[in-house]
């Protein structure tokens, strides 16, 4: 049985020094090091085929090597892009991920109480929508495991990472506008304090081409929401020619809601929703979207946990880049009445 290779052994491969090769190992970029000899050293580990053994790195540095990943609805399609690059920025890292549901993540739960005790998971990327309750979020604040909010902009010094969710919504309704529709509601989503962003989009693109915006028909998440936020557009004085669905899901219940209810889309309502998955390429007609950039949201995620946990300095907030477009199918036209 060939012997496992050691970084003593890297060491003199590479002549250089044990701790060299330690700090090229874990990342280290505080140590003096030239190029070359960095170089030298990862040629040195590929070499002898090195594998790190993390249970003993975890000990040494106090952590488990692995974080947790929650959202509200794993079946969500929505959330592949997300995982992606998630999983691709902790595999960089050496880091197990586990995936969580916030609908196990309530007070008192056997969920929550191992995530956040014994030491089971270093940090945890939370992408609620604004669905877990302040009681759950008072106890996440009050212990030392770092939380990072995905799509979700805190007022609360929360560290968080967010699409540019008010230019999704600009872009959804400026689409709309530039097919020829003067009247166009919003519907889905929640009613967030101070301001839902994509909502402010909305509200934003509107008053630019000065158009009136509609009152919010804020009705929840999923395609549930979609066929109740077409009911309430029915209930109303007068349907709108065009909507803006504040979520994919829910944008193609609504075109459900809307065909058994003899709504043709687009020839009687133009709908456009926000997030992209393959769902929108299948239904029929296929989905008019705004695509955000999921993936590079959730290698900034993991790039905030890093810099969480060794204390380095981070970058939150909004990732402009790349921006949110839209992806046109066919679910918008221009507007004849």
């Amino acid at each position: 049985m060939r012997q496992m290779a050691t970084q003593k052994d890297i060491a003199r491969i590479a002549g250089v020094s044990a701790s060299a090769v330690s700090a090229v190992l874990n990342g280290t970029t505080h140590t003096r090091m030239s190029e070359a000899t960095r170089a030298r050293v990862e040629a040195a580990i590929a070499e002898v085929g090195y594998v790190p053994n993390g249970a003993a790195r975890a000990l040494r540095r106090r952590q488990a090597g692995t974080i947790a990943v929650v959202v509200e609805n794993l079946e969500n399609p929505v959330y592949k892009e997300l995982f992606h690059g998630i999983y691709d920025a902790a595999e960089e890292r050496g880091w197990a991920i586990v995936l969580g549901d916030t609908m196990w993540m309530r007070s008192g739960s056997h969920f929550l109480a191992r995530l956040l005790g014994q030491g089971s998971v270093d940090a945890i990327v939370l992408r609620s929508g604004g669905l877990i309750d302040e009681e759950v979020l008072g106890v996440l604040r009050s212990r030392p495991t770092p939380v990072v909010l995905v799509e979700y902009q805190s007022d609360d010094h929360d560290p968080w990472v967010s699409g540019d969710e008010v230019a999704a919504g600009r872009m959804a309704a400026g689409h709309l506008i530039e097919a020829g529709h003067t009247d166009i509601a919003f519907v889905g989503g929640k009613d967030i304090q101070p301001l839902n962003p994509r909502h402010e989009g909305y509200v934003g693109a509107m008053k630019r081409a000065r158009l009136k915006p509609r009152p919010p028909l804020f009705s929840g998440y999923g395609a549930e929401a979609g066929a109740t936020g077409l009911a309430m557009l029915q209930a109303g004085e007068s349907m709108p020619t065009a909507v803006v669905v504040n979520n994919v899901m829910s944008a193609v219940g609504l075109l459900g809601a809307a065909a058994d209810a003899g709504v043709h889309v687009p020839r009687d309502l133009s709908v456009v929703g926000i997030h992209d998955a393959e769902i929108a390429e299948l239904v029929r007609p296929r989905l008019t979207t705004v695509l955000l950039p999921m993936r590079e949201l959730g290698i900034r995620a993991v790039e905030q946990v890093s810099a969480l946990l060794s204390g380095t300095a981070t970058r939150l907030g909004v990732v402009a880049d790349p921006s949110p477009r839209i992806v046109a199918r066919e679910s918008v036209m221009r507007p004849i009445r």
